[in-house]
């Protein structure tokens, strides 16, 4: 789901669902405007859990007004710099 916060803003909740959910994910959020272009996109880690599935919740800045937010996929490949140190 999503809400539209202000014009350079979204927030975008996604449910989770991982065969093992010991394994942390990368979910990337996305915002599109009313023409459907994507106006913004944020990487958000899904750090392991004893819960098979998990929500995540983030905010999405925009370059345009958005009309709403989604996800565009989630994968296990999770960038060195969303890794815990």
């Amino acid at each position: 789901g999503y809400q539209l916060v202000d014009g350079q803003t979204v927030e975008v909740t996604v449910s989770v669902t991982r065969k093992d959910p010991s394994q942390p994910v990368v979910c990337i959020l996305r915002a599109r405007s009313l023409d459907g272009s994507e106006t913004g996109r944020r990487e958000v880690l899904v750090p392991p859990s004893s819960q098979a599935t998990v929500q995540v919740t983030a905010l999405v800045k925009t370059s345009k007004p958005p009309a709403m937010g989604d996800v565009y996929g989630c994968g296990t490949d999770v960038p060195a710099y969303l890794r815990a140190p």
